[in-house]
């Protein structure tokens, strides 16, 4: 398999789209190949009857979805259930019950909807693989009133087999920044953006101006500063990335969210030394550091990946749902999303 990039199902404008579902015998990723899809959407939803060896990468980086998962959406105009997104395998030793049936996938399309009322039915045999509803919060906004020092952006919070939330935009002399924003089975959480200000007069604290990111994979927030200060605040991470409200040197934050990967192989899972699964958040834009900081945004939260393989499970390279890590800035990171792997009967 070289290079592939799925056309995502049912587009709802450039953020959002049904989960894509591909079946094959068997797969192998080349290396230096990435298998992704074509624009943020519900999922990527890969079974192979065979073997799967991947020496590239499968990719949902900055694929998250921006869709609120307890509304009604995707082609079957369904909410998700409020127990999130549910893959029931037979395992051994597994104690869980579960009916098969297409409301498990809820929220997800049509197409998906469908592959998953073919799964066993569970009597206390078997074990659920979940990704739940709404996945961790955002990092708290920071609040340097009465202070002409910085603070550094919270990271976003984690979820027990969710995504993570994003992350929040650091705070600059006397000023107040947004919180980050909450994840959800579909994608990591929206970062906030930064914000700079003057002063040290509590009385004259600044609340940040630009927008608060958007919940469930949003748009990013946007940077602010105060009037007599320019170029110094950048955008959080999102779908897209949140702007600056003023021009000049500022970054907005990128675009993209962790995304949501299920993988089911009936045979061996290898992943080689160069292979990787990746969910990754993305990060919040950088301020220019003329005042001696680096006033950056908030970064996205990391996705969600199921694993689940009946044979012999290799992994010598990379699964990573990491949040959105600066290297340099003080944005909060995005939280992170989670991984789990399953040995399935």
């Amino acid at each position: 398999m070289a290079n592939v990039t799925y056309t995502v199902p049912n587009k709802n404008g450039s953020y959002d789209g049904d989960m894509v579902v591909k079946q094959y015998n068997s797969v192998t990723i080349d290396a230096g190949d990435t298998v992704t899809v074509d624009q943020p959407c519900r999922g990527l939803f890969i079974l192979v009857k065979g073997d799967c060896t991947i020496n590239g990468t499968l990719s949902m980086t900055a694929r998250g979805a921006f869709a609120n998962p307890t509304s009604s959406g995707g082609s079957d105009s369904n909410a998700v259930d409020s127990n999130g997104l549910r893959f029931p395998f037979l395992t051994s030793g597994g104690s869980s019950s579960l009916t098969a049936a297409n409301t498990l996938l809820n929220g997800c399309g049509t197409e998906a909807r469908s592959v998953i009322s073919n799964f066993q039915t569970l009597s206390s045999n078997g074990t659920v693989l979940t990704s739940v509803r709404v996945g961790g919060a955002g990092g708290a906004g920071k609040n340097t009133c009465g202070s002409a020092g910085s603070l550094d952006g919270a990271t976003g919070g984690t979820m027990t087999n969710g995504t993570g939330g994003g992350g929040s935009g650091q705070s600059y002399y006397n000023a107040i920044s947004h919180a980050g924003a909450v994840g959800s089975c579909f994608s990591g959480g929206s970062g906030s953006g930064a914000i700079r200000h003057f002063g040290t007069n509590s009385g004259n604290c600044r609340t940040s101006q630009g927008s608060q990111p958007v919940d469930y994979g949003g748009a990013g927030g946007q940077g602010d500063r105060g009037p007599d200060f320019s170029n110094v605040s950048g955008g959080g991470a999102g779908n897209p990335g949140g702007t600056v409200i003023n021009s000049g040197t500022n970054t907005a934050g990128q675009d993209g969210t962790g995304g949501l990967i299920v993988l089911v192989v009936g045979g061996n899972l290898t992943i080689g030394s160069n292979g990787s699964i990746v969910a990754k958040g993305m990060l919040g834009g950088g301020g220019n550091a003329t005042y001696g900081v680096d006033n950056s945004g908030g970064s996205s939260g990391g996705g969600r990946i199921i694993i689940a393989h009946r044979g012999s499970y290799t992994n010598n390279g990379a699964v990573s749902a990491a949040g959105g890590t600066k290297s340099s800035g003080g944005g909060g990171n995005g939280g992170a999303g989670s991984v789990t792997v399953q040995q399935v009967s």
